[in-house]
Protein backbone atom coordinates (compact mmCIF):
# COMPACT_ATOMS: atom_id res chain seq x y z
CA UNK A 1 0.00 0.00 0.00
CA UNK A 2 2.84 2.34 0.90
CA UNK A 3 4.52 1.57 -2.41
CA UNK A 4 1.30 2.21 -4.30
CA UNK A 5 0.76 5.50 -2.48
CA UNK A 6 4.35 6.48 -3.16
CA UNK A 7 4.01 5.76 -6.85
CA UNK A 8 0.80 7.73 -6.93
CA UNK A 9 2.57 10.70 -5.38
CA UNK A 10 5.37 10.41 -7.93
CA UNK A 11 2.79 10.31 -10.73
CA UNK A 12 1.11 13.43 -9.34
CA UNK A 13 4.48 15.15 -9.13
CA UNK A 14 5.32 14.25 -12.72
CA UNK A 15 1.89 15.41 -13.86
CA UNK A 16 2.48 18.73 -12.11
CA UNK A 17 5.84 19.14 -13.85
CA UNK A 18 4.31 18.34 -17.24
CA UNK A 19 1.50 20.82 -16.64
CA UNK A 20 4.06 23.46 -15.67
CA UNK A 21 6.01 22.90 -18.87
CA UNK A 22 2.73 22.86 -20.78
CA UNK A 23 1.83 26.21 -19.25
CA UNK A 24 5.14 27.72 -20.34
CA UNK A 25 4.68 26.48 -23.91
CA UNK A 26 1.05 27.61 -23.90
CA UNK A 27 2.08 31.14 -22.94
CA UNK A 28 4.64 31.18 -25.77
CA UNK A 29 2.19 29.82 -28.34
CA UNK A 30 -0.82 31.84 -27.18
CA UNK A 31 -0.10 35.01 -29.22
CA UNK A 32 -0.34 32.91 -32.40
CA UNK A 33 -3.59 31.16 -31.48
CA UNK A 34 -6.02 33.91 -30.55
CA UNK A 35 -8.25 33.72 -33.62
CA UNK A 36 -10.58 30.68 -33.41
CA UNK A 37 -11.38 28.44 -36.34
CA UNK A 38 -14.99 27.36 -36.99
CA UNK A 39 -15.86 24.01 -38.56
CA UNK A 40 -18.93 23.04 -40.55
CA UNK A 41 -21.96 21.40 -38.97
CA UNK A 42 -21.10 17.93 -40.31
CA UNK A 43 -17.61 18.01 -38.82
CA UNK A 44 -19.01 19.31 -35.55
CA UNK A 45 -21.50 16.46 -35.21
CA UNK A 46 -18.92 13.89 -36.23
CA UNK A 47 -16.66 15.24 -33.50
CA UNK A 48 -19.52 15.00 -30.99
CA UNK A 49 -20.10 11.37 -31.92
CA UNK A 50 -16.41 10.55 -31.56
CA UNK A 51 -16.31 12.43 -28.27
CA UNK A 52 -19.21 10.36 -26.98
CA UNK A 53 -17.43 7.15 -27.97
CA UNK A 54 -14.18 8.27 -26.36
CA UNK A 55 -15.84 9.29 -23.11
CA UNK A 56 -17.83 6.02 -23.06
CA UNK A 57 -14.58 4.05 -23.42
CA UNK A 58 -13.03 5.95 -20.50
CA UNK A 59 -16.12 5.54 -18.29
CA UNK A 60 -16.31 1.81 -19.01
CA UNK A 61 -12.65 1.53 -18.10
CA UNK A 62 -13.21 3.36 -14.81
CA UNK A 63 -16.23 1.28 -13.81
CA UNK A 64 -15.16 -2.13 -15.07
CA UNK A 65 -12.58 -2.62 -12.33
CA UNK A 66 -15.18 -2.41 -9.55
CA UNK A 67 -18.30 -3.88 -11.13
CA UNK A 68 -19.45 -6.98 -13.01
CA UNK A 69 -19.14 -4.93 -16.18
CA UNK A 70 -15.62 -6.31 -16.58
CA UNK A 71 -17.09 -9.59 -17.81
CA UNK A 72 -18.72 -7.89 -20.79
CA UNK A 73 -16.97 -8.10 -24.19
CA UNK A 74 -14.54 -5.21 -24.55
CA UNK A 75 -14.80 -4.05 -20.94
CA UNK A 76 -11.53 -5.73 -20.00
CA UNK A 77 -9.77 -3.86 -22.81
CA UNK A 78 -11.18 -0.53 -21.66
CA UNK A 79 -10.20 -1.35 -18.08
CA UNK A 80 -6.64 -2.26 -19.10
CA UNK A 81 -6.12 0.93 -21.10
CA UNK A 82 -7.57 3.11 -18.33
CA UNK A 83 -5.42 1.56 -15.59
CA UNK A 84 -2.27 1.44 -17.70
CA UNK A 85 -2.57 5.06 -18.82
CA UNK A 86 -3.42 6.56 -15.42
CA UNK A 87 -1.34 4.17 -13.29
CA UNK A 88 1.32 2.89 -15.70
CA UNK A 89 3.15 0.96 -12.98
CA UNK A 90 0.16 -1.42 -13.09
CA UNK A 91 0.19 -1.79 -16.87
CA UNK A 92 1.58 -5.33 -16.81
CA UNK A 93 -0.93 -6.69 -14.32
CA UNK A 94 -3.83 -4.94 -16.08
CA UNK A 95 -3.16 -6.93 -19.27
CA UNK A 96 -2.77 -10.35 -17.66
CA UNK A 97 -5.46 -12.81 -18.75
CA UNK A 98 -6.91 -10.45 -21.35
CA UNK A 99 -8.74 -12.39 -24.08
CA UNK A 100 -7.76 -12.12 -27.79
CA UNK A 101 -10.85 -10.01 -28.58
CA UNK A 102 -9.94 -7.51 -25.89
CA UNK A 103 -6.35 -7.38 -27.11
CA UNK A 104 -7.55 -6.45 -30.57
CA UNK A 105 -9.80 -3.78 -29.08
CA UNK A 106 -6.85 -2.36 -27.13
CA UNK A 107 -5.30 -1.58 -30.52
CA UNK A 108 -8.32 -0.84 -32.70
CA UNK A 109 -10.26 1.52 -30.42
CA UNK A 110 -7.43 3.96 -29.58
CA UNK A 111 -6.01 3.66 -33.10
CA UNK A 112 -9.38 4.23 -34.75
CA UNK A 113 -10.13 7.16 -32.46
CA UNK A 114 -6.74 8.70 -33.27
CA UNK A 115 -7.29 8.42 -37.03
CA UNK A 116 -10.83 9.79 -36.99
CA UNK A 117 -9.86 12.59 -34.60
CA UNK A 118 -7.12 13.68 -36.98
CA UNK A 119 -9.66 13.68 -39.83
CA UNK A 120 -12.04 16.00 -38.01
CA UNK A 121 -9.16 18.19 -36.83
CA UNK A 122 -7.99 18.95 -40.37
CA UNK A 123 -10.92 18.08 -42.66
CA UNK A 124 -9.62 20.18 -45.58
CA UNK A 125 -6.28 18.36 -45.76
CA UNK A 126 -7.78 14.99 -46.73
CA UNK A 127 -5.78 11.92 -45.81
CA UNK A 128 -2.33 13.52 -46.05
CA UNK A 129 -2.34 14.97 -42.55
CA UNK A 130 -3.71 11.69 -41.18
CA UNK A 131 -1.02 9.68 -42.96
CA UNK A 132 1.77 11.88 -41.62
CA UNK A 133 0.44 11.70 -38.06
CA UNK A 134 0.07 7.92 -38.22
CA UNK A 135 3.57 7.60 -39.69
CA UNK A 136 4.99 9.32 -36.62
CA UNK A 137 3.22 6.94 -34.27
CA UNK A 138 4.22 3.92 -36.36
CA UNK A 139 7.85 4.99 -36.10
CA UNK A 140 7.44 5.13 -32.33
CA UNK A 141 5.77 1.70 -32.27
CA UNK A 142 8.47 0.17 -34.49
CA UNK A 143 11.27 1.52 -32.30
CA UNK A 144 9.63 0.22 -29.13
CA UNK A 145 8.89 -3.22 -30.62
CA UNK A 146 12.45 -3.55 -31.85
CA UNK A 147 13.91 -2.71 -28.45
CA UNK A 148 11.45 -4.97 -26.59
CA UNK A 149 12.64 -8.11 -28.34
CA UNK A 150 10.68 -11.17 -27.21
CA UNK A 151 8.98 -9.48 -24.28
CA UNK A 152 5.24 -8.87 -24.28
CA UNK A 153 4.21 -5.57 -25.93
CA UNK A 154 0.75 -5.48 -24.34
CA UNK A 155 1.60 -3.38 -21.26
CA UNK A 156 2.91 -0.52 -23.38
CA UNK A 157 0.08 -0.96 -25.91
CA UNK A 158 -2.42 -0.52 -23.10
CA UNK A 159 -0.60 2.48 -21.61
CA UNK A 160 -0.11 4.32 -24.90
CA UNK A 161 -3.62 3.43 -26.10
CA UNK A 162 -5.25 4.82 -22.99
CA UNK A 163 -3.15 7.99 -23.10
CA UNK A 164 -4.07 8.51 -26.76
CA UNK A 165 -7.76 8.24 -25.91
CA UNK A 166 -7.32 10.94 -23.27
CA UNK A 167 -5.56 13.18 -25.84
CA UNK A 168 -8.27 12.63 -28.43
CA UNK A 169 -11.04 13.43 -25.97
CA UNK A 170 -9.42 16.77 -25.11
CA UNK A 171 -9.03 17.65 -28.81
CA UNK A 172 -12.57 16.57 -29.66
CA UNK A 173 -14.09 18.74 -26.94
CA UNK A 174 -12.95 21.84 -28.84
CA UNK A 175 -14.00 20.61 -32.29
CA UNK A 176 -17.40 19.43 -31.02
CA UNK A 177 -18.18 22.99 -29.85
CA UNK A 178 -16.80 24.89 -32.85
CA UNK A 179 -19.61 24.59 -35.39
CA UNK A 180 -22.15 27.20 -36.45
CA UNK A 181 -23.92 27.05 -33.09
CA UNK A 182 -20.89 26.18 -30.98
CA UNK A 183 -19.72 28.14 -27.96
CA UNK A 184 -16.01 27.41 -28.35
CA UNK A 185 -15.16 30.64 -30.26
CA UNK A 186 -16.52 32.65 -27.31
CA UNK A 187 -14.63 30.50 -24.82
CA UNK A 188 -11.46 30.69 -26.90
CA UNK A 189 -11.60 34.47 -26.63
CA UNK A 190 -10.98 34.16 -22.88
CA UNK A 191 -7.21 34.07 -22.19
CA UNK A 192 -7.59 31.81 -19.15
CA UNK A 193 -9.53 29.17 -21.11
CA UNK A 194 -7.09 29.36 -24.00
CA UNK A 195 -4.02 28.93 -21.78
CA UNK A 196 -5.65 26.14 -19.76
CA UNK A 197 -6.59 24.18 -22.87
CA UNK A 198 -3.14 24.52 -24.43
CA UNK A 199 -1.47 23.60 -21.14
CA UNK A 200 -3.46 20.38 -20.81
CA UNK A 201 -3.00 19.50 -24.47
CA UNK A 202 0.79 19.87 -24.36
CA UNK A 203 1.02 17.99 -21.04
CA UNK A 204 -0.97 15.05 -22.43
CA UNK A 205 1.43 14.75 -25.37
CA UNK A 206 4.33 14.32 -22.96
CA UNK A 207 2.32 11.98 -20.70
CA UNK A 208 1.96 9.49 -23.57
CA UNK A 209 5.71 8.87 -23.47
CA UNK A 210 5.95 8.98 -19.68
CA UNK A 211 3.25 6.31 -19.44
CA UNK A 212 5.02 4.24 -22.12
CA UNK A 213 8.33 4.24 -20.27
CA UNK A 214 6.76 3.59 -16.88
CA UNK A 215 4.71 0.69 -18.26
CA UNK A 216 7.90 -1.00 -19.46
CA UNK A 217 9.84 -0.61 -16.23
CA UNK A 218 8.60 -3.94 -14.81
CA UNK A 219 9.88 -5.77 -17.89
CA UNK A 220 13.09 -3.93 -18.72
CA UNK A 221 14.06 -2.08 -15.57
CA UNK A 222 13.99 1.67 -15.07
CA UNK A 223 17.02 2.50 -17.18
CA UNK A 224 16.04 0.52 -20.27
CA UNK A 225 12.35 1.45 -19.99
CA UNK A 226 13.21 5.13 -19.86
CA UNK A 227 15.53 4.64 -22.81
CA UNK A 228 12.85 2.92 -24.90
CA UNK A 229 10.35 5.71 -24.24
CA UNK A 230 12.95 8.42 -24.86
CA UNK A 231 14.16 6.84 -28.11
CA UNK A 232 10.63 6.35 -29.42
CA UNK A 233 9.71 9.92 -28.53
CA UNK A 234 12.87 11.24 -30.16
CA UNK A 235 12.26 9.39 -33.43
CA UNK A 236 8.61 10.38 -33.47
CA UNK A 237 9.53 14.07 -33.17
CA UNK A 238 12.96 14.37 -34.81
CA UNK A 239 12.08 13.05 -38.26
CA UNK A 240 8.90 15.11 -38.76
CA UNK A 241 10.55 18.22 -37.30
CA UNK A 242 13.60 17.81 -39.55
CA UNK A 243 11.31 17.51 -42.56
CA UNK A 244 9.46 20.64 -41.49
CA UNK A 245 12.71 22.57 -41.04
CA UNK A 246 13.67 21.76 -44.62
CA UNK A 247 10.28 22.92 -45.92
CA UNK A 248 10.79 26.49 -44.74
CA UNK A 249 8.84 28.80 -42.48
CA UNK A 250 5.86 29.15 -44.81
CA UNK A 251 4.43 25.72 -43.98
CA UNK A 252 6.33 25.00 -40.76
CA UNK A 253 3.62 25.80 -38.24
CA UNK A 254 0.91 24.03 -40.19
CA UNK A 255 2.95 20.88 -40.71
CA UNK A 256 4.19 20.80 -37.10
CA UNK A 257 0.63 20.61 -35.85
CA UNK A 258 -0.07 17.83 -38.34
CA UNK A 259 2.65 15.72 -36.72
CA UNK A 260 1.47 15.94 -33.13
CA UNK A 261 -2.16 17.05 -33.41
CA UNK A 262 -2.16 19.17 -30.27
CA UNK A 263 -4.55 21.90 -31.31
CA UNK A 264 -8.15 21.23 -32.35
CA UNK A 265 -7.70 22.64 -35.85
CA UNK A 266 -5.06 23.20 -38.47
CA UNK A 267 -2.78 25.57 -36.57
CA UNK A 268 -1.70 27.48 -39.68
CA UNK A 269 -5.27 28.35 -40.62
CA UNK A 270 -5.97 29.18 -36.99
CA UNK A 271 -3.11 31.67 -36.79
CA UNK A 272 -2.62 32.87 -40.36
CA UNK A 273 1.12 32.30 -40.01
CA UNK A 274 1.82 30.93 -43.50
CA UNK A 275 3.96 33.90 -44.51
CA UNK A 276 7.00 33.14 -42.43
CA UNK A 277 6.25 35.08 -39.23
CA UNK A 278 6.76 31.95 -37.17
CA UNK A 279 10.50 31.39 -36.58
CA UNK A 280 11.72 28.27 -38.35
CA UNK A 281 14.54 28.10 -35.81
CA UNK A 282 12.03 26.77 -33.25
CA UNK A 283 11.30 23.77 -35.46
CA UNK A 284 15.00 23.22 -36.17
CA UNK A 285 15.74 23.19 -32.45
CA UNK A 286 12.92 20.66 -31.99
CA UNK A 287 14.55 18.41 -34.60
CA UNK A 288 17.94 18.64 -32.86
CA UNK A 289 16.45 17.92 -29.44
CA UNK A 290 14.57 14.95 -30.89
CA UNK A 291 17.76 13.58 -32.44
CA UNK A 292 19.68 13.95 -29.18
CA UNK A 293 16.82 12.30 -27.28
CA UNK A 294 16.88 9.39 -29.74
CA UNK A 295 20.62 8.84 -29.31
CA UNK A 296 20.47 9.07 -25.52
CA UNK A 297 17.40 6.80 -25.42
CA UNK A 298 19.07 4.14 -27.58
CA UNK A 299 22.14 4.21 -25.35
CA UNK A 300 20.02 3.77 -22.23
CA UNK A 301 17.94 1.02 -23.85
CA UNK A 302 20.91 -1.21 -24.57
CA UNK A 303 20.79 -4.56 -22.75
CA UNK A 304 22.86 -5.00 -19.60
CA UNK A 305 25.13 -7.49 -21.34
CA UNK A 306 26.33 -4.75 -23.71
CA UNK A 307 27.47 -2.62 -20.80
CA UNK A 308 29.05 -5.67 -19.12
CA UNK A 309 30.98 -6.45 -22.31
CA UNK A 310 32.30 -2.90 -22.44
CA UNK A 311 33.46 -3.11 -18.85
CA UNK A 312 35.43 -6.30 -19.63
Amino acid sequence: MATTAGRGMVALGISGILLAFGAVIAVLVDPFTRVPMMVDATTEWLARLLLLLGVAWLVIGMLAARTSLVRRPGAAAARATWIASTRPWRARESTLGVLPLDRWLMILVPGGLLVTTRIVQTPRDGLWGVAVAIAGWLLFAFAVRLLLGRRSPWPIIAAVGGALVLRCVVALVAVALSGPEGVWPDLWALPAVRILYLMIAFALVAWVFVAAGWALSAQLGRRRAGGVALAGMGIGYALPAATIALMGARDALRSWNEQIGILPWDLARLTGMRDGAFPIEVVAVTAVIGAVATIVGLALALPDRVYARRVR
